[in-house]
């Protein structure tokens, strides 16, 4: 009896569904959104995201880019999937034009290392905020409970992460506020 040649990996990429493809990103808010704008990521990007996603591969360097819209907006509280209790502000983009506009002028010189890369505050115990740049698919929202919002929270860290949100969304806050808390967030870790 012959033995069955194994599948090559690029065979079974292009055999996943849309659906299947979307089901192997790690964040449920990516997937939740993905469905509900019904984004359909053509052959080739499902090759890329099956190699990366299911098999830990790397994609080529160069000419690799997949758009890879995510639901995250400026100001929404993020924390990166295995980190839940280390929350930053998203900062990549304000609103789904943003995102498309952003996203056509990144891939004309980008590779797959900027496809679906953000830009998230995060603030650090020494009071200082300080960006860092996940994957969009390894975020979450954050959520902080009403009670911990500002004015009612005793808690300096949560309070700034509200008051930079408020900040970056352009809503009612102050540069003077976000210092406060941020300054009693570091005396507290010193």
């Amino acid at each position: 009896m012959e033995k069955e040649k194994p599948r090559n990996k690029t065979f079974a990429a292009k055999a996943l569904t849309n659906e299947q493809i979307i089901a192997l990103f790690p964040s449920k808010a990516v997937r939740e959104y993905l469905k509900k704008i019904n984004w359909q990521f053509s052959e080739r990007d499902r090759e890329i995201l099956y190699r990366y996603l299911a098999l830990n591969e790397e994609p080529a360097y160069e000419a690799d880019y997949v758009t890879i819209p995510f639901p995250f907006r400026s100001g929404d509280l993020v924390y990166v999937i295995g980190n839940e209790e280390q929350i930053g502000v998203f900062c990549s983009c304000k609103d789904d034009k943003d995102f498309f506009d952003l996203d056509a002028r990144t891939k004309d010189f980008s590779d797959w290392s900027d496809s679906g890369r953000t830009r998230v505050e995060f603030l650090y115990p020494n009071g200082r905020f300080s960006h860092e740049h996940p994957y969009c698919f390894d975020l979450e929202y954050a959520e902080i409970k009403p009670e911990e919002k500002r004015g009612q929270s005793k808690d300096p860290y949560k309070t700034a992460l509200v008051i930079a949100s408020e900040l970056i969304r352009g809503t009612d806050s102050s540069i003077e506020c976000l210092q406060m808390y941020c300054k009693e967030y570091a005396e507290k870790n010193s």
